[in-house]
């Protein structure tokens, strides 16, 4: 008996055609099954990590916090300052259509809601972050400073933190500006650049 059994387990069971293929599918869908667990995990991290700040840049090391005191038209604000100061910043990178030029001529349907947007989504009295491009050189020719404006005091060079709390970047987002290298001699902040101009 013993014999027997040992020559039997020389000769495994043998498996048709049919059988093969259908344990190489299931090979095949526990492979494509692990992979796509993989891939949503990795996006939970890279998402986790965007909306906590991980891997942060701050520029000259700081943002300056403000309180929002007005919204003049989709691309300038009006805050005040840590100091009870009162400062006109106007957004970098972008520019919106005209809505309170003094030649109404200039103003557009476009510009109107480029502005009612930006109120929307600042609402009133709220707390901004300004990040320059260089603390010292940071106004225009009309004094106004030229800033980066974030919802939040963390700053990032992740593609996808910059589109939902910069916003600059949220009115490219939404339609409501366009992509516009505003010069005052400072060099530019290529990565940011890299993200607003791509943004369609």
């Amino acid at each position: 008996m013993k014999e027997r059994k040992r020559k039997q387990n020389l000769y495994p069971e043998y498996e048709t055609p049919s059988q093969r293929k259908r344990k190489r599918r299931r090979r095949l869908l526990l492979i494509f099954a692990f992979l796509v667990l993989a891939a949503v995990a990795v996006c939970s991290v890279i998402r986790f990590r965007d909306r906590h700040g991980l891997f942060k840049k701050k520029n000259n090391g700081k943002t300056v916090p403000v309180t929002l005191e007005a919204v003049y038209d989709g691309d300038t604000l009006r805050v005040r300052m840590p100091d009870g100061t009162k400062e006109t910043v106007r957004l970098l990178m972008i520019d919106a259509p005209e809505s309170v030029h003094p030649d109404e001529t200039k103003n557009t349907e476009e510009g109107r809601k480029a502005s009612e947007f930006l109120s929307e989504l600042l609402g009133k009295e709220r707390t901004l972050y300004l990040e320059y491009e260089d603390e010292e050189n940071n106004r225009d020719l009309y004094g106004r400073l030229l800033a980066y404006v974030w919802l939040t005091d963390t700053t990032s060079v992740e593609s996808s933190f910059i589109k939902e709390n910069m916003v600059n970047a949220i009115m490219l987002v939404n339609g409501h500006a366009e992509f516009h290298v505003y010069r005052n001699g400072n060099p530019v902040n290529e990565t940011y650049k890299k993200v607003l101009e791509g943004i369609r």
